[in-house]
């Protein structure tokens, strides 16, 4: 039978949501937090839907205890979300799923979801590095307008080939939007390192967990070697908070950027796809 999940259901819908999926922590806390997960209960959990809704967006997850249920669990455990999205009005779904399984594959097709994008996990278990000669700064909230601006402007480009809407999040969004945003990065305020060039920011990153969230450089100070530093720094910093790996995600296109993660020793551990699903 599907149902909703109980608390006590939490730690076998994680063991199950990473039997193949190379989750971020920050995924992780999210599933353990959720407020809405229907699971597929026949002598056990057989499987589960995460559904995340915003607005008339919503973002799912799946996972199942094995590869053979994914079609049958998957496409009853669909079925029942699919009143929530009615109900919901829901007209945007994504989702991300293993790329080589061959069965979400299907499932996903099914379904109709369309190919939006895919990226690369990615893990470094080498030793630190020697410090890199740039000078890191402590993120304040006084900072909060330059560097949204500048990571806006540095990640505009991507977003755009990858039509991840808006573009430029600076300029898009509401002035709610921008405070949520001022809210989540003051929480994280001790991962977030600033770098400056003549009183300018030209860089920053976040390490929360071993895991790079954020990296970027100012286009201004862009192809001039920065990019590799900060990323030391960040792996450095990862191996403080976990001492075995460092791990971050990547979009598939981004060529210059998988490049630099390649040559400082990570590894492709993992390609995922994003597929979406537009209600009309």
């Amino acid at each position: 039978m599907i149902r909703d999940y109980k608390q006590a259901d939490i730690d076998e819908i994680v063991r199950i949501y990473t039997l193949e999926y190379k989750a971020m922590p920050e995924e992780i806390e999210t599933l353990k937090n959720a407020s809405k997960i229907l699971v597929y209960d026949d002598k056990g959990i057989q499987g589960f839907i995460h559904l995340m809704i915003s607005g008339n967006f919503c973002s799912i997850e799946m996972g199942t205890a094995s590869d053979d249920p994914i079609l049958t669990v998957g496409l009853k455990l669909w079925e029942e979300a699919k009143k929530l999205f009615i109900k919901k009005s829901i007209s945007l779904i994504k989702t991300f799923h293993v790329k080589d399984n061959l069965k979400w594959q299907q499932l996903f097709n099914i379904i109709g979801f369309e190919y939006w994008f895919s990226v690369y996990r990615f893990s470094y278990k080498g030793s630190k590095f020697e410090e890199p000669n740039i000078s890191p700064v402590k993120y304040e909230d006084k900072y909060h307008e330059d560097k949204f601006r500048l990571e806006s402007e540095a990640f505009a480009v991507l977003r755009e080939q990858n039509d991840i809407k808006p573009f430029n999040c600076y300029l898009s969004y509401s002035k709610e939007a921008l405070e949520n945003n001022r809210t989540r990065t003051l929480k994280n305020k001790e991962y977030i390192y600033l770098f400056f060039e003549n009183d300018e920011i030209l860089g920053a990153s976040m390490v929360k967990d071993a895991e790079v969230e954020l990296l970027f450089v100012n286009i201004k100070y862009q192809g001039k070697g920065y990019g590799k530093k900060i990323l030391q720094f960040a792996v450095n910093k990862g191996l403080e908070q976990n001492g075995v790996e460092v791990n971050l995600t990547a979009l598939a296109n981004n060529e210059t950027a998988l490049e630099l993660y390649k040559n400082t020793g990570f590894k492709v551990v993992q390609a995922q796809d994003c597929r979406r699903l537009i209600i009309k």
